[in-house]
């Protein structure tokens, strides 16, 4: 095994633990009571929660469709939803994150179209997810500068935006030659980047706090922040609760409500982790050219 590896294997667990410290210690400090009534009052939210991630994992699944070109046909709608419920599992735990999720899905498609046209299409669709991410954080930078002014948080935001526009562009630049990846797979990427945006404005409203376009983007952007910052952490658990605790100033309201949103999200991500999880065992598919 590589160093890499080993220095993986060994870090990912270690991060686990600490996360799950971390939550915990948060969780004390903004006091189990009062994060109880707030999880409570966002209860009738959720099922809307549920269809637009459900909508948004569509989306990631059309990204990845649209990346395979004039070869998607090749591809039964069927095993690409499965491919994304499965990836979406595999991306949430692994210390590479959504790459992790997109190779997970190269190695469920490519005996449909041969391994060389899957890991280009899921390049594609890595490299249109980070450009779409550099995109809305750049629009979460400005919610942040006009609600904080030149704050850290601006700052944050605004460096973590060029960080993914320089590692989307430059890896699509790297595998095909030009900068920009497909227009209807960043659209479709992008998409599905508004949708979450939608679904943190919805969380945001639903434990009380008052919500507009602004207090959305800057959830958006503690989430891809918490995303990098907590890459070690399988789900960023403690990391994402962290970022939003320290960030309840910019909502105008306390660290256990802001903590809150993150406590949402975790839950809806949880779900599909766990559906994911169970799907190469429940949802059982022969190899290509068998009855």
């Amino acid at each position: 095994m590589p160093l890499g590896a080993r220095v993986l294997a060994v870090l990912h667990p270690v991060c686990a633990v600490l996360g799950v410290a971390l939550l915990a210690m948060l969780v004390q400090r903004a006091g189990a009571e009062e994060l109880g009534r707030e999880l409570s009052r966002a209860a009738p939210w959720l099922p809307l929660v549920l269809m637009l991630e459900v909508t948004r994992l569509f989306l990631d699944a059309l990204a990845t469709r649209v990346a395979y070109g004039s070869r998607a046909r090749e591809v039964p709608w069927r095993r690409m939803l499965r491919a994304q419920l499965i990836g979406t599992a595999v991306s949430s735990v692994s210390p590479t994150g959504r790459a992790s999720g997109e190779a997970a899905k190269a190695a469920l498609l490519g005996q449909y179209t041969g391994g060389a046209t899957a890991l280009a299409a899921a390049a594609t669709s890595q490299a249109a997810s980070l450009v779409s991410g550099g995109l809305i954080c750049l629009l979460c930078a400005f919610a942040a500068y006009l609600r904080t002014g030149a704050s850290w948080l601006t700052l944050v935001f605004g460096v973590h935006a060029l960080v993914l526009l320089l590692m989307g562009l430059g890896m699509h630049a790297g595998t095909k030659g030009r900068a920009l990846p497909p227009a209807r797979t960043l659209l479709a990427a992008l998409l599905g980047r508004t949708l979450q945006v939608v679904q943190y404005g919805i969380l945001a409203m639903a434990v009380g706090i008052d919500t507009t376009v602004v207090e959305a983007l800057i959830a958006q952007g503690l989430h891809l922040v918490s995303l990098a910052v907590g890459a070690l952490v399988p789900g960023q658990f403690g990391v994402r609760e962290g970022a939003f605790a320290l960030s309840a100033g910019a909502f105008g309201t306390t660290p256990a409500r802001a903590m809150s949103i993150a406590l949402l999200a975790h839950g809806t991500q949880g779900l599909f982790v766990l559906l994911g999880s169970l799907t190469p065992l429940v949802w059982k598919v022969q190899p290509p050219g068998r009855p």
